[in-house]
């Protein structure tokens, strides 16, 4: 898994971590704008990491997006997430052409 990513500009950490909790509720992922991290729970399988990757990748792009009001709306990032994930990993191809691109 990467360990940093830029989103809008701005470079997020990425760290997976043993345990997520928010008020006792176990999470998958976390995004925390202020101090631009993205934490991603060690207690998921690969794919489910990569998947919740991509959720809170779109979290963060929300918000430095200056969508503040909606990029903690689940009914919104969530559906983005789901199919962004699927694009991505079912047209490997896609991802050569930003490969392309740089060279």
């Amino acid at each position: 898994m990467v360990s940093k990513l830029k989103i809008g500009g701005i470079i997020y950490a990425v760290e997976i971590v043993k345990r997520l909790e928010d008020e006792s509720q176990a999470l998958w992922g976390y995004t925390d704008y202020p101090k631009t991290k993205i934490k991603i729970s060690k207690g998921i399988n690969k794919q489910k990491q990569i998947q919740t990757l991509i959720h809170e990748i779109v979290h963060a792009a929300m918000h430095e997006a200056g969508l503040d009001e909606q990029c903690n709306d689940e009914k919104i990032v969530n559906p983005l997430g789901l199919v962004l994930y699927q694009v991505l990993n079912d047209n490997p191809e896609l991802l050569e052409q930003f490969t392309d691109v740089k060279s």
